[in-house]
């Protein structure tokens, strides 16, 4: 097992880290331009005049993509760098948002948001393998909670103000202020360092093959799945259930529950990270789906209840604090699992578990809502103990393997 090492002032001296700053805007930048459409398309769908299947199919084609991409990124990222992954998948993610604003026809929709994902899925993967491969020894776990502070305050911030602005201004401007979010991503790309992914050595556990890789993998994927799903659900429905409750002022406060649900991730995040490097991975893991099972759960409640909508947001900060421990815990146990020159597959894995369990909570959950939002948000809760109880053993129960050699950097650095 990786030894931990426990040093002071470990966040300041990763902010000195030359890369992160950029490296975390950069997946403040890609969460955030996913966060400010991610609730505002599906609604915009709906209040026009279309179906909550084809409202979840525009985050189920997006993440879909993002899926498919995340896949390759990790070769992509060996041939040319992060440098020019990132810059590549900001300009796919951000530049083509404002035709949302031009073009409402559900194909065109769709088209975007496929483009979109292919973006998010390079931005996600290299932005996260990055952190770590620049992560100094014994700070992996608050190295990955601040890729969570990123998401965290993009998802706090960025999913009300969406709502907000499509309220008081129309989909039009949300949609190119996506469009600015890509211009600045690639700024942001030239200020990193030209760095590569470590080659692999005969003694990595990728010698083992694809199978063992899998089954390293297997239980942090799965219990990633058991909490994005109810999450996916939560960002599209959350509005429209509340909707149901007080006609046209559900996007509102489901704005704010969203947002405070991202201030709950980045506590959750930043705790689990410390604990991480203190204890190693896993010790959180049943706590926080213990919290993210009592959030959906509660949701549910006060659906039945046909409660304040304003009661909605403590479930959601709750759900909020369990999700992003698992986030953390997750994600640190998967770069554990893997040596260096691996990296990229372990984000991937932790990311393609995000964004699937995403997808499936925008597209599944768009079907069980035939059915009511209490159901909805009941089957969001049980899908929390049922897939990821039994994944959590495994989670745990997988030794560590990651080396903690530097990180491999060519020759030339860039500015």
């Amino acid at each position: 097992m990786t030894q931990s090492v426990t040093k002071p002032g470990g966040f300041a001296q990763l902010a000195r880290t030359r890369g992160v700053p950029a490296a975390f805007i950069l997946v403040l930048l890609a969460f955030g331009g996913f966060s400010l459409l991610l609730p505002v398309v599906p609604l915009a769908v709906l209040r026009g005049g279309g179906s909550e299947l084809v409202a979840g199919a525009t985050t189920g084609v997006f993440l879909t993509v993002t899926v498919l991409v995340q896949l390759l990124t990790p070769r992509i990222t060996a041939a040319i760098g992060y440098r020019w992954v990132l810059a590549s998948g900001s300009a796919l993610l951000g530049l083509p948002s404002g035709l949302l604003a031009l073009f409402d026809g559900p194909f065109a929709v769709l088209a975007v948001s496929g483009v979109r994902g292919a973006g998010f899925g390079m931005m996600t993967v290299a932005g996260s393998a990055l952190v770590a491969e620049l992560a100094p020894p014994g700070m992996l776990g608050r190295a990955t909670s601040l890729i969570g502070l990123a998401v965290g305050i993009s998802e706090a911030i960025f999913l009300p103000v969406g709502l907000w602005l499509l309220e008081v201004f129309g989909l039009a401007t949300v949609a190119w202020g996506a469009t600015a979010f890509g211009v600045v991503g690639l700024l942001a790309a030239a200020r990193l360092p030209d760095v590569h992914p470590a080659p692999a050595r005969p003694s990595d556990p990728s010698a083992l093959g694809r199978r063992a890789m899998i089954v390293l993998l297997a239980g942090p994927f799965l219990v990633m799945v058991a909490v994005s799903l109810p999450y996916g659900a939560a960002a599209s429905f959350l509005s429209p259930a509340l909707d149901s409750i007080v006609s046209g002022s559900g996007a509102v406060v489901a704005g704010v529950g969203l947002g405070l649900l991202g201030v709950g991730v980045i506590v959750g995040r930043t705790f689990a990270g410390l604990v991480s490097d203190r204890r190693g991975p896993g010790a959180l893991v049943w706590p926080g789906l213990g919290f993210s099972a009592l959030g959906m759960a509660g949701i549910a409640g006060l659906l039945t209840l046909s409660a304040n909508p304003w009661w909605f947001i403590a479930p959601a900060v709750v759900f909020g604090l369990g999700f992003g421990a698992v986030q953390n815990e997750a994600l640190v146990g998967s770069f554990e699992r893997m040596p260096r020159s691996r990296l990229g597959t372990a984000s991937a894995s932790w990311n393609i578990s995000f964004d699937a369990g995403t997808g499936l909570g925008s597209v599944v959950m768009g079907a069980v809502a035939g059915f009511g939002y209490v159901v909805l948000f009941m089957v969001a809760a049980g899908v929390v103990l049922v897939v990821g109880g039994p994944a959590a053993v495994g989670a745990r129960r997988t030794r560590p393997t990651r080396d903690l050699t530097v990180p491999h950097r060519d020759d030339k650095v860039g500015s």
